[in-house]
């Protein structure tokens, strides 16, 4: 602050108004950008600090003045950190109008000096914040530093108090932000600028349209950082100011105007998934996300889900066209989708089992990876289960032969077989449920036979597919039932005692843990007259 020595000086111990304002005025209006305008702000803190040094010594002063202790206690209260004379309030007061004055790019030195200014003389000035917070509209759309001095000023004075002046005013100073924190990382500290940037959109002031605007900035950055190879710098500043405007406009019920900018805020966390697959995993992704995405899927009834296909061209395409990055995109929309199934129309199910159906093969496997896979075919098991029955009827065949053709060899497990396959036949009514469990036990009846190694094999795969047809007592239609125990019980007649056991154990599970209360009388008579005539009760 050398430069600076003369005029510290006079405005930090001087008592003429006159020349006080005079000295501020030429500060500001001498300033050059090439200068650093925290050595202003420093300047603005260093003079307020040393007229609140000069109240403290004179105060310390005045207490040696002899009083009872009650008087002196009061006098404490009373003068503590207030200026020590009517000289230093006149000069503080002649700065702050010299500030309150400038115009045009004085603006900017006149910010940080009445920053430090404010810092210093914190629950001294009442005049020093709101101050401030007018040049702040004036000076924040000049340069990124003024932003800065912004930022740093409310994180010492403390968000909460200055957010409410900073916000309003056609979002001067929120778009200013929100462009210094999104457009060129690195300026500003990030967490102190989110800070600053959530406080301002729980303002009271600040208008819808003024959050608008900052969604299509997070959403735009968020695309450039997609297509600038998955960087994460800014991430985590995104999802805090995305969590913040869910909260505030999309915490309550459901307001029409908002509905077009919810699949904007929703791609915009679609975009930065990709970033936070890389850099925290699937399993722990940040709370501000979790909070977001649980926000988003809870205001929206579905009607404005068709809009995101639009927002995303790679829904549309095959896994095969779709870039790493874009994958991680893709991804995100198979769990997000998951969870709006049951609000969706029987056009976006349609739309949502297309999209998951170039995801559920084996090839999904290789690229783009195992967590697609599992995605997808936990998105049609969620559209089977939906109560718009005649998509699930549409889907359940096809949806069956593909997991039993994919069984064991192509990525289903005997497990993921039997909630698939389940699934599937719960969704077809009446008789023509009948032709799934049909195939299935035809696929069992095939693995029969056989010596040594191969016999193995086709011993383990014919139990894990006999249990799936066990696990389709819960699922068929109650006529169906009894026909489907007479299949059962006339395989299990002559199977190895392993099968015996394990097919019946599973379906006495059954009776205990899913099955209905209707069929639980029936399973239960049939379960004890398997264990009476087809076990040796030797062994039992």
């Amino acid at each position: 602050m050398n430069e600076y020595r003369a005029s510290a000086r006079i405005l930090a111990t001087g008592t003429a108004v006159n020349i006080v304002a005079e000295v501020a005025r030429d500060l500001f209006e001498q300033w050059q950008p090439s200068e650093s305008l925290y050595a202003v702000m420093h300047l603005g803190q260093y003079i307020g600090t040393t007229r609140v040094r000069r109240a403290l010594a004179a105060q310390q002063q005045d207490a040696l003045i002899p009083r009872n202790t009650v008087d002196s206690a009061a006098h404490w209260a009373a003068t503590r950190l207030m200026p020590s004379s009517a000289s230093d309030t006149l000069a503080v007061e002649a700065m702050l109008r010299a500030a309150e004055d400038t115009r045009g790019q004085a603006c900017v030195p006149a910010l940080a000096f009445v920053g430090g200014l404010a810092v210093a003389l914190n629950n001294v000035s009442s005049r020093a914040v709101p101050v401030f917070a007018d040049l702040a509209h004036k000076a924040c759309t000049t340069t990124p530093e003024a932003v800065g001095v912004c930022v740093e000023v409310a994180a010492q004075l403390g968000y909460g108090k200055i957010a409410e002046l900073l916000a309003g005013r056609d979002g001067a100073v929120l778009n200013a932000l929100a462009g210094a924190v999104f457009g060129e990382p690195g300026v500003l500290d990030l967490e102190k600028a989110c800070g600053l940037l959530t406080e301002i959109i729980h303002a009271r002031t600040t208008t819808f349209a003024d959050a608008r605007r900052v969604v299509y900035v997070v959403h735009a950055r968020a695309i450039s950082q997609l297509l600038l190879g998955n960087c994460f710098v800014g991430t985590l500043a995104m999802l805090r100011v995305l969590e913040s405007i869910l909260q505030r406009y999309f915490s309550g019920s459901r307001d029409p105007s908002l509905d077009d900018l919810w699949p904007v805020v929703t791609d915009s966390l679609a975009v930065l998934y990709p970033s936070i697959l890389r850099e925290f995993g699937r399993d722990s992704p940040p709370d501000a996300f979790r909070s977001a995405c649980s926000l988003a899927i809870s205001y929206t009834d579905g009607s404005h889900v068709d809009a995101l296909f639009a927002c995303q061209p790679c829904l549309l395409s095959a896994p095969s066209d779709v870039g790493m990055v874009r994958a991680g995109v893709v991804l995100f929309y198979l769990d997000f989708f998951e969870h709006l199934v049951p609000k969706l129309s029987a056009p976006l199910l349609s739309r949502l089992a297309a999209l998951a159906a170039r995801y559920v093969g084996s090839d999904v496997l290789v690229y783009p990876g195992p967590m697609w896979f599992e995605s997808a075919h936990a998105l049609i098991l969620a559209v089977l289960e939906s109560d718009i029955r005649h998509i699930a009827v549409e889907i359940a065949p096809w949806y069956s032969d593909l997991v039993l053709d994919m069984y064991p060899d192509q990525g289903i497990s005997a497990d993921l077989l039997r909630i698939s396959y389940t699934a599937a036949v719960r969704a077809i009514p009446g008789h023509a449920a009948w032709d799934r469990v049909l195939v299935l036990l035809r696929r069992a009846d095939h693995y029969t036979g056989g010596g040594g190694v191969r016999g193995e094999i086709y011993a383990v795969r014919r139990r894990e597919l006999l249990l799936v047809a066990a696990e389709l007592l819960t699922a068929v239609p109650a006529e169906l039932l009894p026909q489907l125990m007479f299949e059962l019980r006339s395989r299990l007649v002559d199977e190895k005692w392993s099968i015996k056991r394990a097919v019946v154990d599973h379906c006495q599970d059954l009776v205990l843990v899913r099955a209905d209360v209707a069929r639980k009388p029936a399973l239960s008579m049939w379960i004890w007259q398997l264990r009476a005539d087809i076990f040796d009760t030797s062994k039992l």
